[in-house]
């Protein structure tokens, strides 16, 4: 019975109340409405959040996976140091051979790359190297 009470009142307010918003050409003639939305925004960004997006391009990173259960042996290897690029990776193949590509790349010669690739190990040197 109180929440019926609660909401019989809840409804008479809502009704009676009235929400009145300014009209659009007074707002225009104020000049708050083109003020509202032509006015810049600036966010304060902190000083350790500050990210530099021109910074001077420099990294190095290596990988390798080792799955002799699946067979997927490879390395990858790769710098850089401002607009130039250079790495190496390599990948044993299916036959066994392994394949391995040397690469630089940079603005004035583009990207360029050295593939050698060594034969198969036959079944007799492999019982020789374990």
């Amino acid at each position: 019975m109180e929440f019926k009470c609660f909401a019989v009142v809840l409804l008479a307010v809502s009704v009676n109340c009235r929400v009145t918003y300014p009209k659009l050409e007074d707002l225009q003639s104020q000049g708050s409405f083109a003020q509202a939305i032509h006015r810049p925004v600036h966010h304060y960004v902190p000083e350790e959040h500050h990210v530099d997006y021109y910074a001077y391009p420099k990294y190095v990173f290596k990988y390798g996976v080792n799955d002799f259960h699946t067979g997927d042996i490879k390395t990858h290897h790769e710098s850089r140091d401002g607009d130039v690029v250079t790495g190496q990776y390599s990948v044993v193949e299916p036959d066994g051979a392994i394949r391995t590509v040397d690469y630089t790349a940079d603005k004035h010669n583009g990207f360029n790359a050295v593939v050698h690739r060594t034969a198969p190990i036959s079944p007799h040197e492999a019982h020789f190297v374990h």
